[in-house]
């Protein structure tokens, strides 16, 4: 939690003012989550549902790397043995610049003393506001830009370097970054912006987008066997037996015409949304 504190000082995402007259504060919570890798995070983010339209947000919009890109720039590193190496940007949505007037509770258990009725000001974005993943994609296209990459007109998530020395492409999603290209041409570029922001450098990537790679001389392969996994023991299925069908043969149900089960049909949302999601990736 300390760490996260540290993280918004050092962005400089806040300033600690007033509540002007008329104004209403934004509410935040601690969000905590244990990553792939066993790594602990505390996060505090904001409570984006108080947000009033048009004064608190107004464009919303961020695009992200399409799957079928993914896997077609994937398909040219093995075709052309491209290195490929990746980082994670810490605390992403921090870097994120605001356009609108927004203020926000201090956080519960690090108020400022002597201080305690103020709020933030927020200068930059925080998790949870509804705009924070346009704010921080709108820094990172500006930034990258700046580095002489120039954004796909096909897929607004994929970014290509050309110089004399070669090429370097760079696909993004959110915080994930992952560069392809000649070593020495990548690792110069992948320096560059790591100047930019503070980031994770995680070498010769082994998994994005929950997919997991792996490189076996020329060849790459992709699989979601380890979402699958997380998956199956999600639903409580990791002692299910396998089907030819995803449904009983002969199996006609009828119209429900009792009461709607909330709880019933968000965990169905859910499956579907999940195998979706599977079928999207590989």
């Amino acid at each position: 939690m300390s760490e996260e504190i540290d993280a918004l000082k050092g962005c400089q995402v806040f300033d600690l003012v007033e509540l002007p007259h008329g104004r209403k504060a934004i509410k935040g919570r601690w969000v905590f989550d244990i990553k792939s890798n066993g790594r602990k995070r505390a996060r505090y983010v904001a409570k984006g549902f108080s947000q009033i339209e048009g004064i608190d947000f107004k464009a919303l919009f961020s695009p992200v790397v399409r799957y079928e890109s993914v896997r077609f720039v994937f398909a040219l590193a093995a075709i052309y043995g491209w290195y490929m190496t990746a980082v994670d940007v810490k605390t992403a949505f921090l870097y994120g610049k605001l356009d609108e007037e927004i203020y926000m509770e201090q956080p519960e258990g690090f108020y400022h003393k002597g201080q305690e009725q103020k709020v933030y000001r927020l200068r930059r974005a925080i998790y949870g506001l509804k705009q924070a993943a346009r704010a921080w994609w709108q820094e990172l296209e500006q930034s990258v830009k700046k580095m002489g990459f120039v954004r796909l007109n096909a897929d607004s998530g994929i970014f290509i370097f050309r110089s004399d020395l070669g090429v370097v492409i760079l696909i993004a999603y959110v915080d994930d970054i992952i560069f392809f290209g000649k070593k020495s041409l990548a690792d110069e570029k992948k320096a560059e912006f790591m100047l930019k922001w503070e980031c994770r450098d995680l070498g010769t990537p082994t998994e994005f987008l929950s997919m997991r790679i792996k490189i076996d001389g020329d060849k790459i392969s992709l699989d979601q066997s380890v979402y699958l996994e997380k998956v199956l023991e999600r639903f409580g299925m990791t002692n299910a037996k396998a089907a030819r069908t995803p449904m009983v043969e002969g199996y006609y149900p009828s119209k429900h015409t009792g009461p709607n089960n909330l709880t019933l049909m968000r965990k169905y949302q859910s499956v579907i949304g999940s195998l979706l999601y599977l079928m999207l990736g590989t």
